[in-house]
């Protein structure tokens, strides 16, 4: 399987197809994926049934993980709660999989609240500058208008591993969380610059405190708001900071290189990637991380699935 999936990432290269990859439409399967499917083309986009999300088979590969030298420092990083991206170090993607094209949305999220009657009432929301738990904001009310197409947020990531469960179990299929280092490998999409558009945040490029978008510092905006990146996903920086399935450890040193999850250490703790709509710019970048407790439960955090692709 491993060497076929090599081979098909290989074949989309030096064939040209990577504009396709860029443009998922193009290889968007009709409707439910069937059962017993051919093997998918890199850069395929498929669901598993019509409330599902939409799921991207993305390329193997392998990456420099974590800050380049001086990135942190320049852009003013503060490190006291997230821990420098360092040592940098070589992850080889090496198992097949594919990863939601989108961060969940509520639309998809209150499938499964409906489905398992899980409640999750009490949300983090800021108020004149100040953090504050208010028993009545939830993922359903989290202060702003939202409709079935924004990510959903006040999710812990109790409540995003209790989705992906039940999800798995639905379609009889393994989702999961991604793992730290296969998040970064599909934001970077193999650039090295601080962010997949360029070092600068730009202009209206994501969602965040001052990041040129009319949804900055307001709310999240609706998922693919803006443009997809060359492995056909929406909103990895900014918009909703996205929990995966890591425990937290303050550097790099001993992490694994071959894509899995790092679930020793601070388990107490998970990490989150990406940034968000409240973030300045500093913290919305390739290599930022940050962390909070399982059960937290804010207006900026959200998740996004990956889906493991079988033999």
């Amino acid at each position: 399987m491993k060497v076929r999936l090599w081979l098909l990432t290989l074949l989309t290269m030096f064939a040209g197809l990577d504009s396709a990859v860029a443009d998922p439409s193009v290889r968007l399967a009709m409707g439910v994926l069937p059962q017993n499917s051919p093997l998918l083309l890199v850069g395929t986009v498929f669901r598993d049934c019509s409330d599902c999300p939409e799921m991207v088979v993305m390329p193997l590969g392998d990456y420099t993980m974590g800050a380049h030298p001086g990135e942190e420092d320049a852009e003013g990083v503060e490190t006291r709660f997230r821990g420098r991206s360092e040592p940098r170090h070589r992850v080889f993607i090496n198992s097949a999989f594919a990863v939601g094209r989108y961060e969940v949305t509520v639309g998809q999220f209150s499938r499964f609240v409906q489905a398992t009657g899980r409640k999750m009432d009490g949300c983090w929301i800021s108020q004149n500058h100040e953090w504050k738990l208010l028993e009545d904001r939830s993922w359903r009310m989290p202060g702003y208008g939202q409709t079935d197409r924004d990510p959903a947020v006040c999710v812990s990531w109790e409540d995003a591993k209790a989705y992906v469960d039940w999800l798995s179990g639905a379609m009889k299929q393994r989702y999961r969380l991604l793992s730290e280092s296969e998040w970064e490998y599909v934001a970077r999409t193999g650039t090295k610059t601080v962010r997949p558009w360029g070092d600068a945040i730009g202009r209206n490029f994501t969602d965040c405190a001052t990041c040129g978008s009319r949804w900055d510092g307001q709310r999240p905006a609706p998922t693919g708001s803006f443009s997809v990146n060359r492995f056909g996903l929406y909103d990895l920086l900014g918009n909703a900071a996205e929990w995966v399935e890591d425990c937290w450890h303050n550097d790099y040193r001993d992490a694994p290189t071959d894509g899995s999850a790092w679930v020793s250490g601070a388990c107490e703790f998970r990490v989150i990637r990406g940034g968000s709509w409240v973030d300045v710019p500093r913290n919305v970048r390739s290599a930022q991380r940050d962390r909070d407790t399982q059960s937290m439960r804010s207006v900026f955090l959200g998740f996004r699935i990956a889906r493991d692709i079988n033999p």
